[in-house]
């Protein structure tokens, strides 16, 4: 090659034609622009090599390539092993030549070789059809020897196609099939690529990531992925040494979807990424964060779902129901056992208020290693309301999980929330009204039900509850005045099935049938009445 000792001076863009002449089996490439002012570059044929050597700390060889399909190239440096691993001897750059009004050089990947690298490439790089430069440039302590520049290139379709750094350039992948991709290193920032997948039914997704064991836990990869309005869906991080990470399944509907892999760390590592999906069938589907954008959950119907990863923030799955009457239900969770007693999911139950805020009702919590779980006997008013599951403030994790709710018109049910005396049932003399103590996470339950007294009059409670084996003090059942004050009162026992008050005189007023938990508590469903 005839190459003159002259500065490489900095890339730009305005680029002049270049002139290119095939003879004999042999091509060179004439080139004249401003990359190349001083040095035109060699021709090389795909999966060869040449050889060169830097002269002094400004100079460069560079080298074009041809290439023909879509594949993996791999540009790999070989050179004298001079023992020192702390001293960068070349730098190592490839471009893609880009077409148009102005031509210019797409940055692909960028790798140092060390004193001590008898041989280094930054792996497998997946490119498209074109006209690539390869630059080897002097490194901070270049050494004047020759090395051996080698190109291998295999064609396939199972590689990301560089440049993809913008959404706009995402590189198709196939569901059910994986994508290898490499997070190749660039000169002033690390590599992003794009990929985008159609599902044409509505489907659960299983996002796959995998790479070799980097041994160390630094994050390696942040992936995420989008729908066609640029929302997030989920999104995960894939450390060094974690070689598998699911998404566990996810619920999409039928559309455009872009993936966004992220290098966090500079690894020559090739990765896989792979789409997995099922056609749906009974399932959540993302986004449904919100109760406004809430999967409608009709009774009786079981489906599936899972909390999708998130870096910032955590995801909620909001399921809509409808409560035609009067009367109680019944909710049904189970997921996949996990080893472990940890707290895994939030259930919520969220009726909407007038304000356009959210009572919550009840907060369960849901094991690792516990099945299912379910609430019974919540007796509600006829309206709409939301169930949630969320992992806010337990262990969070992914798993699989189904839910159902059930339905009973019931008359004579207290109706939820019915926790205050602003919130109270109305009771009357001689009626059985029904109830359960539903608690929370961190607070009990308490139903009220208001009676008025029109004059002063002896009155009893009488309160039921089926009979369990065990002795311990689960309910209090009080009569209390508009300020609280307490008229009268009995403790119930689990082994207990009736007990009274006895009757007491109680003055002219309004009053309040107040059931909470004793000592223990209990959620076995309970009725009581007043008479007189």
């Amino acid at each position: 090659m005839n190459k003159r000792k002259l500065k490489l001076t900095a890339l730009i863009s305005a680029i002049i034609i270049l002139a290119v002449s095939l003879c004999a089996g042999a091509a060179s490439l004439v080139v004249q622009d401003s990359l190349f002012k001083y040095n035109t570059p060699t021709y090389m044929a795909l999966n060869s090599q040449a050889t060169g050597i830097i002269k002094n700390a400004d100079d460069y060889e560079a080298y074009m390539i041809e290439i023909p399909a879509n594949g993996a190239l791999v540009v790999r440096l070989d050179h004298e092993d001079f023992l020192d691993n702390t001293k960068t001897g070349w730098q190592i750059t490839l471009y893609k030549i880009i077409e148009g009004e102005e031509k210019n050089y797409r940055e692909i990947s960028y790798f140092e070789s060390f004193w001590d690298d008898a041989t280094s490439s930054w792996g497998e790089t997946g490119v498209t059809p074109g006209t690539y430069c390869i630059v080897v440039k002097a490194g901070t302590y270049f050494v004047e020897t020759e090395y051996t520049l080698v190109t291998m290139f295999t064609e396939t379709d199972t590689y990301e196609k560089e440049p993809n750094d913008v959404i706009e350039e995402a590189s198709p992948i196939a569901v059910s099939y994986g994508k290898y991709g490499s997070s190749s290193r660039r000169q002033n920032s690390t590599d992003i690529d794009w990929y985008i997948f159609e599902l044409l039914d509505d489907s659960t997704v299983n996002l796959s990531f995998t790479h070799n064991d980097n041994t160390l836990p630094t994050v390696g990869w942040n992936v995420t992925l989008y729908n066609a309005d640029n929302q997030l869906i989920t999104q995960f991080t894939s450390r060094l040494n974690e070689t598998l990470i699911k998404t566990g399944m996810i619920g999409l509907k039928s559309g455009t979807y872009y993936l966004k892999v992220e290098a966090q760390t500079e690894v020559p590592d090739t990765y896989t990424i792979l789409v997995g999906a099922d056609k749906a069938v009974n399932n959540e589907f993302e986004l449904n964060d919100t109760p406004e954008t809430a999967t409608n959950l009709p009774a009786e119907l079981m489906v599936s779902g899972s909390l999708a990863d998130r870096l910032l923030g955590l995801d909620k799955d909001y399921y809509k129901i409808s409560v035609p009457a009067d009367g109680y239900i019944d909710f049904e969770f189970t997921h996949e056992l996990l080893e472990g007693n940890r707290k895994g999911w939030n259930i919520r139950l969220l009726k909407p208020l007038e304000d356009g805020t959210y009572h919550e009702i009840v907060r369960k919590i849901s094991m690792w290693n516990s099945e299912t779980y379910l609430i019974e006997k919540m007796g509600l008013p006829a309206g709409e309301y939301y169930f949630c599951i969320d992992g806010d403030s337990v262990a969070y994790n992914s798993a699989t999980y189904t839910c159902k709710w059930s339905f009973t018109q019931a008359e004579n049910f207290e109706h939820e929330p019915n926790d205050s005396m602003e919130s109270c049932d109305i009771a009357e003399f001689g009626e059985y009204y029904h109830g359960a103590i539903i608690s929370t996470d961190a607070l009990y339950d308490e139903d009220y039900y208001r009676f008025e007294l029109e004059k002063d009059t002896r009155i009893c409670l009488e309160f039921y509850h089926e009979a369990g084996k065990v002795n311990e003090n689960c309910w209090i059942a009080s009569i209390v005045d508009e300020n609280g004050e307490e008229v009268c009162s009995v403790d119930s026992y689990l082994n207990d099935h009736i007990v009274t008050t006895g009757v007491v005189l109680v003055p002219q007023g309004t009053y309040y049938v107040k059931i909470e938990t004793g000592l223990y508590g209990s959620e076995i469903p309970y009725y009581f009445r007043l008479v007189r």
